[in-house]
């Protein structure tokens, strides 16, 4: 169920929404944080699940100025009218056996409110590449035909992104199968292990501009990957302003300081907890 803050009705048709799913090392969702932080969008609903599980925290956007406290919850919408931007931030996993339930409901959702594009940002196991894949670029991308139509060059030209590789469904054929498989498209399928809810999202959406943006990665500090999958979107949507920098020390700060000028949301400081006191150490 959707529960919006106010009272407006919401006109999203020219808006791009972006759905982070719950995936290797969250890295969609710290993309989809620094989307929120750096365009300072306004929360404008929440999403309550049957299949989420319940959480509620501090704001994880305040300011070290802020005086207010604004609780946050489970799973959230957030809005840019500037960018015509949409945000859903998910922080909670789902209740064991119940994910493609939430899956077929936010599918209906996203149909109903009738946006203009989607772009669903995910990650899978970097253990689980091919030869081929362990060279050149971590991500890989999925359209559907009408994302296909509509931005389908740009993704090849402009921004060199590559499509994911089919493989052969399980369990594999014998070696007497294995060439006629290879060519009948019903005998492949799309393999994204640890990716949540990402090719469900997909295949019920395909009557929709759909993009998937994927990166393949190990669990860990995945800050960097988020930063990574976030300059990708960045080059797409155009959601910030790239700066070049001419001063040169700036080349071995983080990422984050440097040519994209992300705002790093005050939560993230505390991702490892807090540091230890130096007066152990005396």
């Amino acid at each position: 169920m959707y529960i919006s803050t106010s009272n407006r009705k919401h006109a999203w048709q020219d808006y791009t929404l972006i759905v982070p799913t719950v995936s290797v090392g969250n890295v969609g969702q710290l993309a989809a944080d620094l989307v929120i932080s750096t365009l300072w969008m306004e929360r404008v609903g929440f999403i309550l699940h049957p299949s989420l599980l319940p959480c509620v925290g501090n704001n994880p956007f305040a300011h070290e100025d802020a005086t207010s406290c604004k609780m946050t919850t489970c799973c959230e919408v957030y809005e840019s009218t500037s960018t015509q931007v949409v945000v859903i931030q998910q922080r909670a996993p789902f209740v064991k056996g119940r994910r493609k339930e939430y899956a077929q409901w936010l599918s209906a959702w996203i149909k109903e409110h009738n946006f203009y594009q989607v772009a669903i940002l995910t990650s899978t196991f970097a253990q689980e590449r091919l030869d081929h894949q362990l060279v050149g670029s971590p991500f890989r991308i999925l359209k559907s035909p009408a994302m296909e139509a509509r931005s389908g060059e740009f993704f090849k030209t402009k921004m060199d992104l590559q499509d994911l590789e089919s493989r052969v469904s399980f369990p594999a054929p014998s070696r007497t199968q294995q060439e006629p498989n290879l060519t009948n498209p019903e005998s492949k399928l799309l393999y994204m292990p640890g990716s949540g809810i990402a090719k469900m999202l997909f295949e019920d959406c395909q009557s929709l501009p759909v993009l998937v943006l994927m990166m393949f990665v190990s669990e860990g500090d995945n800050a960097g990957d988020g930063l990574a999958i976030a300059d990708q979107l960045n080059q797409w949507l155009n959601l910030i302003t790239i700066k070049k920098e001419a001063n040169k020390e700036l080349q071995s700060h983080h990422v984050a300081t440097g040519i994209m000028k992300w705002k790093i949301p005050m939560s993230w400081k505390l991702v490892f907890g807090s540091k230890f006191d130096q007066k152990l150490y005396q």
